[in-house]
């Protein structure tokens, strides 16, 4: 049931987009502050905003939260700049089913699966995931594609002119992500 009423993002905007949609981590104590890498910029710390704007966004869907979901993490990989934001690393459920997919939850293996079977993704610190048991049943429902995910997120942000975009358009250049 949580599966047939999630959302999961297309593996065709998976496969388009490639990595992490932005790179940013969580730590909303810092939010919008950089995180620094040999003295230099690589990120943004982020108060859980920018996972909810990378699925979204990526399929070309504008705003933020939505009343009534939740965005969950496939993986507690939220120190992770090549993870957190990674589209095989989000989910979009049910608020009311949001427990059932958080950090170790039962229907975490399910969803881990899927991302290494489907998308053929997982973080880069964590053992493949195994098969769980009736996972052949279950009925996924993904979110619709855009055909250019990418040029989505950079008008996006092209239009956008507040604290959190000002921080990441120039990070975001100097990796070729814009």
């Amino acid at each position: 049931m949580v599966a047939r009423t999630s959302f999961l993002p297309h593996r065709d905007v998976v496969s388009a987009v490639g990595s992490a949609v932005f790179p940013t981590v969580r730590n909303k104590s810092k939010r919008t502050q950089l995180v620094m890498s040999e003295g230099a910029p690589v990120g943004m710390y982020d108060d859980n905003y920018t996972p909810t704007a990378a699925l979204l966004w990526a399929h070309g869907i504008v705003g933020g939260s939505r009343k009534g979901w939740s965005f969950a993490h496939v993986w507690s990989a939220s120190n992770d700049l090549k993870s957190y934001t990674h589209l095989a690393n989000l989910a979009m459920i049910p608020e009311c089913f949001a427990s059932l997919t958080d950090k170790d939850a039962p229907l975490t293996k399910y969803l881990r699966w899927h991302a290494w079977t489907v998308y053929g993704w997982k973080p880069d610190n964590v053992e493949t995931p195994q098969i769980p048991p009736g996972y052949a049943e279950v009925q996924w429902r993904y979110l619709p594609p855009i055909d250019e995910p990418r040029a989505f997120i950079r008008q996006r942000l092209a239009e956008l002119d507040n604290e959190r975009v000002r921080v990441l358009r120039p990070i975001m250049e100097r990796q070729g992500l814009l």
